[in-house]
């Protein structure tokens, strides 16, 4: 039979492994939430359907600035729409000079695109717009992995 000093033996290497285990999966996830932290994202996010506007074509629009002077900056367009015609344009809002633009017909049922927009400046305002025509329900979301981009609520004066 096993004796007492054998039994209590196992026991500590069982609760050792278990430590080193749970140590070792701590390290993981603090690892994990520091790489989460270092990477902010900002999305801008529009859903719109045929209650949204009466007026054919409908606008809708998401204002957005950036903290520094940025050479490129990649950004990820999601587009889904159930209607006619879709435009979807990234644009300098005092400008209205265009930095990027797509056209989509019919019905999209998820398009992903990966576009990079050169030389924003901090002063600044850029403009997601969509215009729909026809369209019985649309959504565009724009992903930054970026933490010098912000959401504006309001255009500035």
């Amino acid at each position: 039979m096993f004796s007492t000093k054998k039994i209590a033996i196992f026991l500590v290497g069982i609760i050792s492994v278990v430590s080193l285990f749970a140590c070792q999966k701590a390290s993981a996830n603090q690892s994990n939430v520091s790489d989460t932290e270092e990477t902010q994202k900002t999305v801008l996010e529009m859903e719109m359907n045929a209650n949204y506007s009466n007026s054919d074509p409908f606008e809708n629009g998401r204002l957005f600035c950036v903290s520094e002077d940025i050479e490129t900056l990649d950004a990820e367009v999601y587009f889904q729409m159930d209607g006619e015609r879709g435009i979807v344009e990234i644009k300098d809002r005092n400008a209205d000079e265009v930095l990027w633009s797509n056209t989509w017909d019919e019905k999209v049922s998820g398009d992903t695109i990966t576009v990079s927009l050169n030389n924003l400046q901090k002063e600044k305002e850029y403009d997601v717009r969509f215009t729909g025509t026809k369209i019985n329900h649309a959504v565009v979301n724009v992903t930054f992995e970026s933490e010098l981009v912000q959401e504006k609520s309001r255009p500035s004066k």
